[in-house]
């Protein structure tokens, strides 16, 4: 990875259980990418993983992909 540090997953964690969210290690993702000038959605990069693969995934996604927004949306609980 180029430009970017690595997150802080725990920091993240914490900041959005702080917020009143629901532990996001318990839940499963999809990375959403969308057009930043248009917001139009251009599909889903990836679906049905872990918190911290959705966070590493994204950090590369966004340091390839500047003209993007990328969005995760929980889609389900860890079994």
């Amino acid at each position: 990875m180029t430009g970017m540090n690595t997150p802080d997953i725990n920091a993240l964690r914490n900041e959005a259980i702080f917020a009143g969210a629901l532990d996001p290690m318990s839940l499963r993702f999809q990375i959403v990418e969308y057009d930043k000038l248009s917001g139009r959605m251009l599909g889903v990069r990836c679906d049905n993983i872990g918190f911290n693969e959705a966070i590493q995934a994204t950090q590369g996604m966004i340091e390839h992909r500047k003209d993007s927004h990328f969005c995760l949306e929980p889609v389900g609980f860890v079994q």
